[in-house]
């Protein structure tokens, strides 16, 4: 049992794609809205992006990534934290907190991407030599 929950985080930590869809079908589902759904799609998979990024990289370059990843993470919330208040002088809250989110969802989307098209052109370059 305890296999089949580590197989499914491991497949989960690999495919974030994965839960960015079901989450969108599901709240799609839901609120028949869909920039909503993509919105939550969006929020629940930089969760994961947050782990599945340093596993990737870790295992692609056995480099850890967790301190550099936490502290892009807070650099970029204030600079984005700054932008906000010299754009409006009254910073709302619960509004900066999802457009950093989404910042990151974006940043992190990206590097995982990237990561895994080097694993790929790795993984062909061993497979021809």
């Amino acid at each position: 049992m305890s296999n089949f929950f580590q197989l499914i985080i491991s497949f989960l930590l690999v495919f974030p794609i994965a839960i960015f869809i079901v989450v969108f079908i599901v709240s799609r589902k839901l609120n028949r809205k869909p920039t909503k759904a993509f919105g939550h799609a969006a929020d629940v998979t930089t969760l994961v992006l947050f782990f599945a990024v340093p596993i990737a990289v870790q295992s692609l370059f056995k480099i850890e990534t967790v301190g550099f990843l936490v502290g892009m993470a807070l650099f970029l919330s204030v600079i984005l934290t700054f932008q906000e208040w010299k754009s409006q002088k009254e910073i709302e809250l619960i509004p900066l907190i999802r457009k950093i989110w989404r910042f990151l969802f974006i940043v992190l989307s990206a590097t995982f991407f990237i990561v895994w098209c080097l694993g790929f052109v790795f993984k062909v370059i061993e497979f021809v030599n």
